[in-house]
């Protein structure tokens, strides 16, 4: 059987490459990028056939570019799967905790310890391009006194010794990751979620009647992220997650959505996943 090509931010032990294993299963070849961007390049130029990319933790919230990643290029969610992310400070064998200098990471998981660096002042931290990418300098390299926050495979995966786990700021620190592929390609049997972008007048109470509407379908929102749109002043887009029961329910929300809304946009129709660990 052929393995899938799976594009994801990071390399080999990072949190990304953790989640396509949940969603997907070993039978994959990955595809490691640098940043989020090339991601999406990589499953758009055909160099992998589906991506896998975080979009909200539990502690550093939305990361609000991956969804407008989602807009500008001819793809769309076709599912999704929830991590549980134990942060872990890891060094070079024999290291001290007081011995450490900088800590390396990808800007989310740094976000994601705020409380243990203030405890820890001693530390400077350093912001990476990947949780993994970091523990991986470390072993090349042989930094001493370095130290990257990263998953307990990244330190098997890089020979480094865990200084402290679970550093996260709160043990209930979950990461949803959505999976991405071209646009057209999804072959999802029954959906029961939808990911929409949308704009509403700058009325008042047009969001609120949008919302009630939507609710009188018998559609729940489970996710509502508003952001502002670019060079119009007090104009806000919302990026939601709906969960619906049947895929009928998607004709009546395109008919209302079209007529209150002054632009609306279908991202990807996927079912529900599963949170692991």
């Amino acid at each position: 059987m052929q393995k899938q090509k799976v594009a994801i931010q990071g390399l080999r032990g990072s949190f990304h490459h953790e989640a396509s294993h949940h969603f997907f299963g070993d039978n994959i070849e990955l595809c490691e990028c640098e940043t989020f961007p090339s991601v999406m390049a990589a499953v758009v130029s055909g160099r992998a056939d589906v991506a896998l990319m975080a979009i909200e933790n539990s502690l550093a919230g939305c990361i609000i570019p991956n969804y407008a990643l989602l807009r500008s290029n001819p793809v769309e969610v076709c599912g999704e799967v929830g991590l549980r992310v134990k942060m872990n400070l890891m060094t070079l064998p024999g290291t001290d905790i007081e011995q450490i200098a900088e800590a390396h990471s990808h800007q989310m998981a740094i976000r994601q310890c705020g409380e243990f660096f203030h405890k820890h002042r001693h530390m400077k931290v350093v912001e990476a391009f990947d949780t993994a990418g970091s523990a991986k300098n470390i072993k090349d390299n042989q930094l001493k006194n370095i130290a990257a926050i990263a998953s307990l495979q990244a330190a098997k995966e890089y020979d480094l010794e865990v200084v402290k786990a679970g550093i996260e700021d709160h043990s209930l620190n979950y990461t949803r990751f959505l999976v991405i592929c071209p646009k057209g390609k999804s072959n999802v049997v029954n959906p029961n979620k939808v990911s929409v972008y949308f704009q509403t007048k700058n009325d008042a109470g047009s969001l609120a009647n949008t919302l009630t509407i939507i609710s009188g379908l018998g559609i729940n929102l489970s996710k509502l992220q508003s952001h502002p749109v670019p060079s119009k002043n007090s104009l806000y887009g919302f990026y939601a997650t709906l969960e619906i029961q049947d895929s009928s329910q998607l004709d009546d929300l395109n008919q209302i959505m079209e007529r209150m809304t002054i632009q609306f946009e279908t991202l990807g129709i996927y079912r529900k996943g599963e949170t692991h660990g």
